[in-house]
């Protein structure tokens, strides 16, 4: 009998000891933070992938037989360049022509028609105007140089060579403080006389088919750069 307790009683304690050390907590390792939620990728622009406004210079680059209009379509660009219109112009129409279309970006180059009557300020103003109201939209900006010419037939008197240099000097000095990027077209088109080069022209202001060839090797990379940065954002 005291055999059987004897034995009974060292059951007992051997289970309490089991139960004591197997409910003792196995060392823990520090673990990595869980993943960060992946987020998706929203598209902030439901619009074409670039608008490009403008002048005729811009008009022309997307006719058949004078410009590339497969650039535009092969592209999702959509041209709202109107022949003779001035910045005053393109201001008043920005809304309608381009931040209602929500795109990507917008490609701005106008004054060629501003510069014989409208002072350099003045120009470059109105072109600030457009870029802000772009911005304020959250729509990228890219603005183009004026392209160059010695020649204005309509008014024989003004000399656009001297000019145009000092209005593109401006818009680089106003685009480089402002942080938006700038497609100089007037380098690959301009001549030791300060004109249009003849290869690239049809007439002493507008570009041939080459001519937007040239054009298109500026701006292309600008407009893939501030594409894929802004998808990123």
């Amino acid at each position: 009998m005291k055999n059987f307790r004897y034995h009974g009683l060292a059951a007992l304690l051997l289970a309490g000891t089991f139960l004591a050390v197997s409910c003792k907590k196995a060392p823990t390792q520090d673990l990595p933070p869980p993943p960060e939620p992946v987020q998706p990728v929203v598209d902030k622009h439901k619009g074409p992938a670039a608008v490009f406004i403008g002048d005729s210079i811009t008009w022309q680059w997307a006719r058949d037989g004078v410009g590339h209009p497969e650039f535009f379509s092969a592209n999702d660009y959509v041209n709202k360049g109107i022949s003779g219109n001035k910045t005053g112009d393109m201001l008043a129409r920005f809304k309608a022509d381009v931040i209602d279309l929500d795109p990507h970006c917008v490609v701005i180059e106008g004054g060629t028609n501003d510069i014989a009557a409208s002072s350099l300020e003045s120009i470059v103003e109105r072109l600030k105007k457009m870029a802000e109201m772009a911005l304020e939209a959250d729509i990228p900006v890219i603005v183009g140089f004026v392209p160059p010419s010695n020649s204005f037939p309509k008014v024989p008197s003004f000399r656009p060579e001297e000019h145009i240099p000092d209005l593109n000097a401006m818009i680089r000095a106003w685009a480089n403080g402002a942080g938006i990027p700038y497609a100089d077209y007037y380098a690959v088109l301009v001549d030791d006389a300060g004109g249009l080069k003849k290869e690239y022209q049809i007439d002493s202001i507008h570009p041939n088919a080459a001519g937007y060839t040239e054009m298109e090797r500026v701006i292309s990379p600008i407009l893939k750069k501030v594409l894929e940065d802004n998808a990123k954002k």
